[in-house]
């Protein structure tokens, strides 16, 4: 019982301090886009986020809780969920290149198509660590979570 009170301190700390870690990084690496980019082209990558930012609630599609919660889980149901999120991720990339040229005309900008394509990469991506990322959470790794949060950025 002393070292689940343990790894639940240590672990609600490292979260804390990721969390600030990942604001200030966050508001820092906008400030450098905002002065290194044309504020027009600036504006075209916060178009298309909101757009992907929509999409990727749906990348884990629930099955990170299955994998924490479950009492038992084998390798082979923890492989199957991944394939699963990973062909989540490739359906919402797919949707997203297949409405980036809709997001285009719905603001009058021809560039926005070459952005959505680029921003679609990352729900794919996202998506192969899901699982990764919920086998941690169930082996309460919160420290390990926090820092794969920082270095991701």
């Amino acid at each position: 019982m002393q070292d689940l009170k343990q790894r639940t301190i240590r672990g609600s700390f490292a979260k804390l301090c990721a969390q600030g870690a990942n604001f200030f990084l966050r508001v820092g690496s906008v400030m450098i886009l905002a002065r290194i980019l044309d504020p027009k082209d600036f504006g075209l990558v916060g178009m298309v986020t909101a757009v992907t930012g929509v999409l990727s609630l749906f990348r884990d599609f629930g099955l990170s809780t299955a994998t924490v919660q479950r009492d038992n889980i084998t390798d082979e149901q923890i492989s199957t969920l991944f394939w699963i999120n990973l062909s989540v991720g490739a359906l919402l990339a797919i949707f997203s290149l297949a409405i980036a040229p809709v997001v285009a005309a719905f603001y009058h900008e021809p560039r926005l198509f070459a952005v959505t394509a680029v921003l679609a990469t990352g729900l794919f991506f996202n998506a192969a660590g899901v699982q990764h990322s919920a086998i941690l959470q169930r082996q309460m790794r919160f420290t390990a979570l926090s820092l794969i949060d920082i270095i991701s950025l």
